[in-house]
């Protein structure tokens, strides 16, 4: 009887131990299969980020925002795919739909809000004050009678419009008006965000500080063609939850954007 039990329970082993293959076959395709199901979205990206004047944070705002284009993939469920593309190249590619959107820093001036959709800052790159380390530069009474150096009309422009009190120097090279605010000339350079934090943490360490924040809204967005606001709507909310966990500053810190 024992001999016929066991003869009776071969079978059913068979079938089982086959089954459980078939399982274990099965599921790793199952499961890639439902991982590539995940809706994929390609962004055009300049790996110089021009016409943005990084002085060598090119590979640091590079590995930056692979990290956080990885995150907001992880954190919202989605695939996204970056693409390389020369500066000269990226929008005319965005508009001949090779790609779903870019990374760039142009400006959503309502003169082309009709054309293409502009995400949330995922970086400030704008106009920020240097002054001396150490120095009594205050931002009180206007900086009335301060001497501040720019290098555009841009930034003249837009220092006269929050500080209208200020003296203002143009220079056309930043050694020469950081040795001019070195050599108390003058009391603070006017110059973009990522090029302050250069000097700041690197050659001028000891001697500089970055005196306000960025002075208005430049900075790198992801922009897609007129119609095409899903991944908008996905970025931004990807965002919004890396701020919220604490993700962003510490990619901000990890890779010296802060």
């Amino acid at each position: 009887m024992l001999h016929n039990i066991k003869e009776n329970q071969s079978p059913f082993k068979v079938m089982f131990n086959r089954f459980y293959l078939l399982i274990l076959i099965i599921f790793p395709i199952l499961f890639t299969s439902c991982s590539s199901q995940k809706k994929t979205y390609t962004i055009g990206l300049d790996p110089s980020f021009f016409p943005l004047d990084l002085m060598g944070k090119q590979t640091n705002l590079l590995a930056f925002s692979n990290e956080l284009l990885y995150e907001i993939s992880k954190i919202e469920g989605v695939n996204l795919k970056r693409v390389n593309m020369s500066w000269d190249n990226l929008l005319s590619g965005l508009d001949k739909k090779k790609y779903d959107s870019i990374l760039s820093s142009m400006h959503p001036y309502i003169y082309i809000l009709n054309k293409y959709h502009f995400s949330n800052l995922l970086l400030h790159t704008g106009p920020v004050l240097v002054s001396k380390l150490g120095s009594s530069t205050h931002l009180f009474d206007g900086m009335k009678g301060k001497e501040v150096a720019v290098s555009s009309s841009e930034d003249e422009a837009l220092l006269i419009k929050l500080y209208p009190q200020v003296i203002i120097h143009s220079y056309h090279s930043i050694p020469i008006a950081l040795n001019a605010l070195l050599n108390e000339t003058i009391d603070a350079i006017m110059m973009n965000y990522i090029l302050a934090l250069n000097f700041s943490q690197d050659l001028y360490a000891k001697e500089i500080k970055i005196l306000t924040p960025p002075l208005n809204d430049m900075g790198l967005r992801l922009i897609t063609r007129n119609g095409d606001q899903e991944l908008i709507k996905i970025f931004n909310r990807g965002l919004k939850k890396l701020h919220d966990q604490g993700i962003y500053i510490k990619l901000l810190k990890k890779w010296s954007l802060d």
